[in-house]
């Protein structure tokens, strides 16, 4: 067997391979025999036919194609392991001669595409210097006092007031939006309102200002002056009001533009806060008194704060090493990196019922970046693991994947429907990737 090999760009091999007519006879004979003993003629019982005869009833073109596809799989199979490859899409194969005068028995060309070299830059000497920038992570006690007033707000008690809404209270409204006429698209009914709030990423008017919100008024969560149009009206109220949107709304064709709104007051609620004592702690957690409970709070920011810190660590040092690597992404990784990435935004968008349906040419678009990125991470990930010998222990992933079933069924989740195979890739996988980090960070 002989060959010849081209790279080319995207990780992608061009390969001409021609077996002799000996090398591809070894193959052909014994499917050829294969199909001798199954020729069924009538008036014979099957393998007792002439020969002459039953030679002439094979499928020949059938013989050779069954032929041709294990001498092609057996010949890649050997030039993927001479060469250290590994295929990650099947290769696109294209048989080309056979020509027994010339001892040609089978020539075929085959497009590959296979796993890339990665050749990382000074992973070591960059992560150290990355290290040294960590922060050092405090929690004080105003961040305290905003995590204690969230959880009491959480559990205020409502009461339906028939007075004018102020500041505090919780307004049950409904509302539509017009601007140069009325707003024609609108929400799923059940839907409620964050369509309007500051900052918002999902719906905007194209989505509907057609809804139904339940608020606190003067927490700010809406475009500037729309909750001090509620302030002073009550229950039952009907009421325009204009409101200008601000420059920088996320929405272009909204900027600065001015939208008139109708509004229905369905409740004006009062809000009472429980008060933080003893009592109140040991009904929400096992906790002995407040200042167990402020113990806990302090201890759960601190974590937050040093977990949010070992990330932003850790990125910016896949960051830096990427961009002193040499890595030729494979077009087909990066495609099935993006295809994942938007079926998932599809389905994130739908469980929501609020983000808009992008085209999925203008999502690719904007998110091939991203998936360019996440490929360049997971290969220098691999590559680390694989110079420094970083493997989990056959042990660890049956554990890992036996808390991720257990995890699974507590939370009501169907473990029977969990792929084994893909579970025990990505357990793996998340395991090795922790040994990189684990290493990184040693260096320090």
């Amino acid at each position: 067997m002989k060959y010849t090999s081209k790279k080319m760009p995207e990780s992608v091999v061009e390969l001409e391979a021609v077996l002799s007519h000996q090398e591809f006879l070894d193959f052909y004979q014994p499917v050829f025999n294969h199909a001798l003993e199954h020729v069924e003629l009538k008036g014979f019982r099957p393998g007792t036919a002439p020969k002459d005869l039953a030679e002439k009833a094979v499928d020949k073109e059938k013989v050779f194609h069954e032929a041709a596809s294990e001498a092609v799989r057996n010949t890649l199979k050997k030039i993927m392991q001479e060469n250290d490859w590994q295929f990650i899409d099947q290769p696109n194969i294209e048989i080309s001669e056979t020509n027994p005068q010339a001892d040609i028995g089978l020539k075929f060309k085959a497009t590959l595409s296979v796993f890339p070299e990665v050749k990382l830059g000074n992973y070591q000497k960059i992560t150290k210097r990355i290290l040294k920038d960590e922060k050092e992570v405090s929690v004080d006690d105003e961040e305290i006092k905003k995590s204690i007033d969230y959880v009491l707000n959480s559990r205020a008690k409502l009461t339906r007031v028939n007075r004018e809404a102020k500041k505090g209270d919780v307004a049950d409204i409904h509302f539509s939006g017009f601007v140069d006429g009325p707003v024609r698209s609108s929400p799923p009914e059940g839907s409620s309102g964050p369509r309007l709030r500051a900052g918002a990423t999902s719906n905007g008017m194209d989505g509907g200002i057609n809804g139904h919100d339940q608020f606190i008024l003067g927490e700010g969560k809406f475009i500037p002056g729309f909750e001090d149009n509620i302030i002073g009206h009550k229950e039952k109220d009907k009421f325009d009001f204009s409101v200008n949107f601000p420059e920088d709304y996320w929405k272009e064709d909204l900027k600065n533009k001015k939208v008139d709104f109708k509004v229905e007051v369905h409740g004006v609620f009062e809000r009472q806060l429980p008060e933080l004592n003893d009592e109140f702690v040991k009904g929400i957690g096992k906790f002995e008194n407040v200042e167990s409970f402020r113990k806990n709070v302090r201890e759960g920011l601190l974590r937050e704060k040093k977990s949010k810190e070992k990330e932003r660590i850790r990125l910016k040092i896949l960051e830096e090493v990427i961009k002193d690597s040499e890595i030729e992404l494979p077009k087909i990784m990066v495609e099935r990196t993006l295809d994942n990435m938007v079926e998932e935004y599809k389905h994130y968008s739908q469980k929501l019922n609020k983000i808009k349906q992008e085209d999925e040419a203008d999502l690719k678009k904007r998110l091939e970046e991203r998936a360019k990125n996440s490929v360049s991470t997971n290969l220098v990930l691999y590559q680390i693991s694989k110079e420094q010998n970083l493997e989990p222990a056959s042990g660890e992933v049956e554990k890992g994947v036996n808390d991720f079933l257990n995890h699974s069924r507590l939370s009501g989740q169907p473990a029977d429907k969990i792929d084994p195979g893909q579970l025990y890739d990505y357990i793996y996988g998340e395991l090795k990737n922790k040994k990189v980090f684990e290493y990184l960070e040693s260096l320090k």
